[in-house]
């Protein structure tokens, strides 16, 4: 499989969205990736391809487009765990604004064929929460999200992700870490709350000894078992609500 770029114009600039997809002629449903903290890299190319290999179209938007990249965060300096770099990461990841990633979503939907069919998300870290975001946005558009180590789903604001969950029309599929430092289990009560009270398809997962970023390869926090373990249940949640050849 070989991965191709479409350049989305969007107010802000011009956003690549990275396209991966199956072998044959398809159509193959659609799943959006949502990237983690540390931006697009080999790590998450491989999770688009192994959502190709199950049977989907995946669309992976870079949504640190409009930042200089020189403030990106240097992936090398993460890999080996510089306490400073992971510091420049949380201040670039709190530029992301939710409202302009939802906005970029749907120019990119309107860019691609077949987007006009039920999708899905993955995501990671903030991607999670983009993914929740967009399931609530999209409502009936979106099938299924998987969100794995998400963080800030449960704030104390009053836009808190999880206070609209009652717009989601998707099945979720939630992986927590059981060690995550950023995103701890106190923020399971209260948004099962709110899924109960939605009557929401869902599943909670806290996986055992993962921290924050434990499905992602060449960062200090990567657990192999762990991932496998979010994988199993990422990809048993979109085969039932979104079968590919289905």
């Amino acid at each position: 499989m070989n991965p191709t770029v479409i350049e989305v114009q969007t107010p802000r600039g011009t956003m690549p969205v990275h396209l991966h997809q199956p072998e044959g002629d398809g159509p193959f449903p659609l799943v959006v990736l949502y990237m983690d903290g540390p931006g697009i890299r080999p790590a998450l190319h491989g999770h688009a391809e192994r959502l190709a290999h199950a049977g989907y179209a995946v669309a992976m938007p870079d949504l640190y487009y409009a930042f200089d990249p020189a403030d990106k965060p240097d992936v090398d300096k993460l890999a080996a765990g510089e306490g400073a770099e992971f510091g420049r990461m949380g201040a670039i990841v709190a530029r992301v604004n939710d409202a302009e990633v939802l906005a970029d979503t749907r120019l990119m939907l309107e860019a691609l064929p077949g987007a006009d069919q039920p999708w899905g998300c993955v995501g990671f870290c903030m991607g999670g929460r983009f993914g929740l975001r967009a399931a609530e946005a999209f409502a009936q558009e979106v099938a299924v999200a998987s969100l794995l180590h998400p963080s800030q789903l449960v704030t104390d604001r009053a836009d808190s992700p999880h206070l609209a969950l009652g717009a989601v029309d998707a099945s979720l599929y939630l992986g927590f870490g059981e060690n995550d430092h950023v995103t701890p289990l106190s923020v399971i009560p209260p948004l099962r709350e709110q899924l109960e009270e939605h009557a929401i398809s869902y599943r909670i997962e806290v996986i055992p000894d993962a921290d924050h970023g434990f499905t992602m390869p060449g960062l200090p926090a990567y657990n192999e078992t762990a991932a496998e373990l979010a994988w199993t249940g990422t990809l048993a949640a979109l085969a039932e609500a979104l079968p590919a050849g289905g």
